[in-house]
């Protein structure tokens, strides 16, 4: 904050530090003009963009083709073929369905390098949902290492609480305008109850609807001008969205929530713009991804190799403290994977940049269009 100068007469000092009396004002004849009114600012609108795409997770395959040494590891490759579909934003959203504790916690499916999200950041990803179902995989101390190793890169994350304390939202101040990020897990994984107990320090947010109905609408409390919530729900590799995920996000949108990006069933499914009166009596539109898919995955279904990233500008209104969705913008990605020189790679890539499809062989290619058909197909707004 900018220290408000005292608006006092200063003295004039001598060279001892003495102040002496002001000189007398010139006394002049006829009225003083009154000054001019200064008029008051008018508040423009304010302007942000969101960027988000699925899951990660790294197995064995995927850690072992960035594999560069013993312990070291360059996704670079993995995600240079996002051709920008994540970079720029203000807010540019991954979820994390692995724990990022090394080594020193052993490798698994969901338990990999930390230099992960030195790619991750390289391609404009600058906050991350933690709440899924391993995020206690490696127990408590494997959650504490990987939040360390965001904190560490100045990256975001929310649904998780390591300290057991639910402190809200994660809120983020961006050209002025509040952005609250709330984040929610629909479990655990067997491993993760098991080794914390079943989280009995309550360190991941579950999705209860009394929770984050309540948790949203405490974001606008706390003087949230925009809520962004990134449930992890639905059912793995089904397109089709349950009904009960259709019902909490109208609860979402009710309670306050303007954004609404869904991960976890591992395929894409359908956008929606969701119109609800709140408890101000005043209508607003929240915009849904029920399902943004897979970022990465050694998965090779064709429903789970196509994925999309999503960006959504927003225009917050400081006069009447209104919000107002735009276009959102989707971008089909398609993690590929194939035999180079170097051995196995992965490349996630926007399956519609001819500079990033180069890379692949005519039969990725080929898969990479299939990718982009089935995105524009789940995407037609409901």
């Amino acid at each position: 904050f900018g220290l408000l100068a005292d608006q006092t007469e200063e003295a004039t000092a001598t060279p001892n530090g003495v102040p002496t009396a002001s000189p007398m004002p010139e006394i002049t004849e006829g009225p003083t003009p009154s000054p001019s009114p200064t008029a008051t600012p008018a508040l423009e609108p304010k302007r942000l963009t969101i960027a988000a795409a699925g899951t990660i997770y790294a197995p064995k395959a995927v850690r072992e083709s960035a594999q560069e040494g013993m312990d070291h590891y360059d996704f670079t490759t993995t995600f240079e073929g996002l051709s920008g579909a994540l970079a720029g934003a203000d807010l540019s959203v991954v979820t994390l369905e692995t724990t990022l504790a090394g080594r020193e916690k052993g490798y698994g499916n969901y338990n990999t390098s930390p230099q992960l999200l030195d790619a991750l950041r390289a391609v404009g990803v600058n906050f991350l949902s933690l709440a899924t179902e391993r995020a206690l995989d490696k127990g408590y101390d494997g959650l504490d290492i990987t939040a360390s190793e965001l904190t560490s890169r100045s990256m975001g994350y929310a649904g998780v609480y390591p300290d057991g304390v639910n402190t809200g939202a994660a809120m983020l101040n961006v050209g002025g305008v509040q952005v609250a990020v709330l984040a929610y897990a629909y479990g655990l994984s067997d491993e993760g109850r098991e080794r914390t107990k079943g989280d009995s320090r309550g360190v991941v947010a579950l999705m209860e609807t009394q929770r984050v109905t309540r948790d949203i609408a405490q974001a606008r409390v706390d003087g949230a001008n925009i809520v962004v919530v990134l449930p992890h729900w639905g059912t793995k590799n089904r397109a089709q969205t349950p009904d009960t995920v259709h019902a909490m996000a109208e609860r979402m949108a009710q309670a306050g929530a303007d954004v609404i990006l869904g991960a976890h069933p591992n395929v894409v499914q359908g956008v929606e713009r969701i119109s609800t009166v709140r408890s101000d009596g005043l209508t607003y539109e929240t915009v849904v991804c029920y399902s943004l898919g897979c970022l990465l995955t050694d998965a090779r279904d064709s429903e789970n190799t196509a994925g999309m990233a999503v960006r959504l500008e927003m225009t917050y209104d400081p006069a009447v403290r209104r919000v107002w969705p735009g276009a959102l913008e989707v971008t089909p990605l398609y993690i590929a994977r194939q035999r180079e020189d170097s051995g196995i790679v992965y490349r996630v890539v926007n399956a519609q940049d001819e500079q990033a499809l180069e890379k692949l062989t005519l039969s990725e290619q080929a898969a990479a269009a299939q990718a982009a058909e089935r995105v524009k197909n789940a995407t037609q707004e409901e």
